[in-house]
């Protein structure tokens, strides 16, 4: 599947593009960076103007729990490293028994590369530098792919924007980072067309794929899972339809192998503590694209018709719209004689029908019709995947297929016209709802910790028991530089074994008091060794009559109730 292969008598170029051409081709990093620019630019006017001068106080998220904990995750990665910890496993949090971070999502690339700025600013500016620079660089990686492959800016630039700025990105700008940072996805695919072409010789590739695999790793390792499930099958897609280029493929093949191997390696520490230390496995991954969902417009997009609960059988992740899914079909019935069409439009396939999980839902119903997911849910890692994340998988080929279609003709000849009508279609059928609050999320520590006055009261080897006891509080953490050790907390749901079998923990997280209140907070700040107890309030519930029965008079100061427990 080279670029020889792939757009071979499909683009004609006219008089304006020549010279367009020649001058952008006089500057080539100009032709390169001015789409990372146009795209950045895009990314600060739909989600950055609300938060850009509030960056420490305002985030691009739906809500401050998950990014919270993502806040912390972000801070604690360059915390541990500067002061010799072992960053796999925390014992600031879920004291004393700690925690396995290699089952969170922790984000340890981004996490060191941006630690000057979370070292400097917060973690709050980190998070939002993250959250939109996502979408402006997946978008510039897809357009590079594009225009490697059709050898044109301007259908490259929407396909990019197909890409980077699709529906399954606005999901995950609400509180997913890992997800939404995928521009290594279609790097990836770059790196093997370049080697399937011959312009990128077998070392140069082993390494170059390594270290993208070593940093999608590092970003999220269900993503780096998920992208070797799908290319092993767009992989043996290719080999069985084209049969003159197995060769070359096999020996793709066996390269992607080794640089996986070099992956491994490099990983070892990590994946030694994921798979011998404690493990803490999401709760809930049944979530399954349903086949309405593909057409019908979700609430993040502009289009959208419902707001606040979701119309019944639509979700953003898997969304196309039905110009984008037009598009597509105009693609294959017009490729339908070349081999290279079916390559794409099955890799399209292939990730929808893992998109849509072990059972086939439509308009919110389950039907009789099994998928094959059922058959990885034994597999390390990938039995924790969510089977509709496996929709940037179609979206990455869709774009592709938009890129080849538009540079098929000038935009003068009817066909052109008709097929970039459609294109600007897809695109406003994906515009996000800007302005809305899924992507502005005030944050406010309490004066207590924001203003310093903790210092006065906590010291670092306490262990802390916060009202809330998830969520803002390991944003206080992270925020005095882990002055203090958590006796509660989330990195992911579930909650650990080790607290939620205490009737304590389920009171705090709950507000609902059980009849012996009392004997289970005592048992809980036993066991947990807890020496200070913090409670916002702000935060509604019966907690001045819960810890009133540890025996201290609370202190009343930076909008906090403080408890101090005698040492035991």
């Amino acid at each position: 599947m080279t670029t020889e292969a792939i757009g071979a008598g499909e683009t004609r170029p006219h008089p304006k593009g020549e010279r367009r051409a020649r001058v952008l081709g006089s500057r080539p990093w100009l032709a390169t960076l001015l789409p990372l620019a146009l795209y950045v630019a895009l990314s600060l006017g739909l989600f950055g103007v609300p938060v850009i001068p509030h960056l420490g106080s305002q985030i691009i998220a739906s809500d401050a729990i998950d990014a919270s904990a993502f806040m912390w995750l972000l801070a604690w990665w360059p915390h541990a490293l500067l002061h010799g910890l072992n960053p796999f496993v925390t014992h600031a949090m879920f004291v004393p028994d700690g925690f396995n971070l290699t089952w969170s999502t922790g984000m340890p690339g981004p996490s060191l590369l941006l630690a000057p700025i979370t070292l400097a600013f917060g973690p709050a500016v980190t998070w939002n530098i993250i959250q939109l620079a996502s979408p402006a660089l997946s978008a510039w990686t897809a357009f590079l792919l594009c225009r490697h492959v059709t050898g044109r800016t301007g259908p490259s630039l929407v396909g990019g924007y197909i890409y980077g700025f699709s529906p399954y990105m606005l999901t995950h700008l609400t509180g997913g980072p890992h997800l939404a940072l995928v521009p290594l996805l279609p790097i990836f695919l770059l790196l093997v067309l370049r080697r399937l072409e011959g312009s990128i010789g077998s070392r140069a590739f082993v390494v170059w794929m390594a270290l993208a695999m070593i940093a999608q790793f590092s970003i999220s390792t269900e993503v780096l899972a998920t992208a070797t499930l799908f290319g092993a099958f767009a992989l043996l897609l290719t080999l069985a339809l084209l049969p003159e280029r197995r060769a070359a493929v096999l020996g793709v093949v066996k390269l992607l192998t080794l640089a996986l191997a070099v992956t491994v390696v490099a990983v070892s520490p990590y994946l030694l503590y994921l798979e011998f230390g404690h493990h803490y496995p999401p709760g809930v991954t049944f979530f399954s694209a349903d086949v309405r969902s593909l057409v019908v417009p979700p609430a993040l997009v502009a289009l959208a018709h419902h707001r606040g609960v979701p119309a019944i059988g639509s979700s953003t992740e898997s969304y196309l719209g039905v110009p984008l899914v037009i598009l597509i079909a105009w693609f294959t019935w017009q490729g339908r004689r070349r081999r290279v069409t079916w390559v794409l439009a099955g890799s399209l396939a292939i990730a929808l029908i893992l998109a849509l999980g072990a059972t086939v839902f439509v308009h919110g119903h389950v039907t009789s019709i099994h998928g094959p997911w059922w058959l990885f849910r034994q597999l390390p890692i990938l039995r924790y995947a969510i089977a509709v994340r496996f929709a940037v998988f179609y979206l990455l080929p869709a774009a592709v297929m938009v890129a080849m279609l538009l540079s098929r003709w000038s935009l003068r000849e009817p066909r052109g016209a008709a097929a970039w009508g459609l294109a600007a279609l897809a695109v406003v059928f994906i515009v996000p709802d800007v302005g809305s609050s899924a992507f502005d999320t005030p944050i406010a520590d309490p004066p207590f910790f924001a203003s310093g006055t903790y210092k006065a009261y906590l010291r670092p080897s306490d262990n802390v028991l916060t009202i809330p006891a998830w969520g803002q509080n390991e944003r206080w953490q992270a925020d005095t530089n882990f002055r203090f050790n958590l006796s509660d907390g989330y990195l992911g749901n579930p909650f650990p074994p080790a607290f939620t079998r205490y009737a304590a923990w389920n009171m705090f997280v709950s507000g609902r008091l059980t009849p012996d209140y009392a004997a289970q907070l005592r048992r809980y700040v036993k066991d947990k060794r807890v020496t200070a107890v913090v409670v916002d309030r702000t935060v509604p519930g019966p907690w001045t009559k819960l810890f009133g029965t540890l025996g201290v008079r609370p202190v009343a100061t930076g909008g906090v109730l403080l408890y101090r427990l005698p040492r035991r």
